[in-house]
């Protein structure tokens, strides 16, 4: 299990006591990837038992920092966690449980429950919707055992999640230009195109104190949601689908909330999305050209999963 952190002293000694808690009769380790903090939280872990602490003596983000963890740890799966992510009894075994199910299983995404409000769902699987959003599954609705079932969703949230290392050695880790968000949606989609499914297993459990690494419609927040959409439809989707999608874009505003984004979006953040993406274009195509010469599945098959932004919208 990797648990990353950064400056998050409190959350992660709640995490890893949660943890600690984990029952599984298969030999795991659990190794925290420090991403240069300046709060304690090094010195908190070097005084746990049965922890490995990874110091990356920087703040790598979300990407690196957890590519970083898989590239130190063992075994035949990983399992993600945020340091402000608090597994319940049995988290880890459904985990492993639903990926031992089926060898085509590449990666298995966690009930994630708002942790302020531990009744209501933050995430039950990533959803593409048809204009290429990324939107967390479920999210603000009631756990009320409408997402008791484990089921094929399209992506997993990074929050809590179970990877299998053939899958990674397949596709590759987390893309690292893009620091954070939509990295999970990223890989993904790289593993559906080469086959692997992604599953939701509602026995796995986690509270998850959402948005605490920054604050949502933050300067920081909008402009990594805003380029990293961009950067995930350039090198995963058909050039119909891609170029319906920056349309669609360009025309109501890249949040995957585009009233609540259009509110709260900060002056001056599209023009550094915009530089940034011309800055990353040739290596985002290349990258492109790579991901899909390899793809196995039609594209087809993959937009089946799309989900219509407006049924999400009513939903929420």
């Amino acid at each position: 299990m990797i648990v990353l952190n950064h400056n998050g002293a409190g959350p992660l000694e709640r995490c890893l006591d949660a943890v600690e808690g984990q029952a599984l009769e298969a030999e795991w380790e659990v190794l925290v990837v420090d991403n240069g903090s300046t709060d304690g939280s090094q010195e908190a872990v070097r005084r746990r038992t049965g922890v490995r602490l990874v110091e990356a003596g920087r703040n790598l983000g979300f990407a690196a920092g957890n590519n970083l963890g898989i590239r130190h740890a063992l075994g035949r799966h990983v399992v993600l966690l945020n340091n402000d992510a608090y597994p319940r009894a049995g988290f880890l075994q459904a985990l492993l449980r639903a990926a031992e199910a089926d060898a085509r299983v590449g990666a298995v995404t966690s009930k994630l429950l708002f942790d302020s409000r531990p009744a209501t769902i933050q995430n039950a699987g990533v959803l593409l919707l048809d204009d290429g959003a990324g939107v967390d599954r479920g999210s603000g609705q009631p756990d009320d055992g409408r997402f008791a079932q484990r089921e094929e969703v399209f992506g997993f949230c990074g929050a809590g999640a179970l990877l299998r290392r053939q899958a990674l050695n397949d596709v590759g880790g987390f893309d690292e230009r893009f620091f954070m968000y939509y990295e999970d949606l990223d890989l993904s989609w790289r593993l559906r195109l080469r086959g692997w499914s992604v599953l939701f297993e509602p026995a796995a459990v986690a509270d998850h104190g959402h948005a605490t690494s920054s604050r949502e419609w933050s300067a920081f927040f909008t402009f990594h949601v805003d380029r990293n959409r961009v950067f995930t439809l350039l090198k995963n989707a058909r050039l119909g689908f891609l170029l319906r999608s920056l349309l669609r874009l360009g025309r109501r505003g890249a949040g995957s909330s585009p009233a609540r984004a259009s509110q709260h979006r900060p002056g001056g953040v599209h023009i550094r999305v915009l530089a940034s993406l011309a800055w990353h274009l040739p290596g985002m195509l290349a990258t492109r050209l790579q991901v899909r010469a390899r793809k196995t599945v039609p594209d087809a098959e993959i937009e089946r999963s799309l989900y219509p932004r407006e049924r999400w919208q009513s939903s929420g």
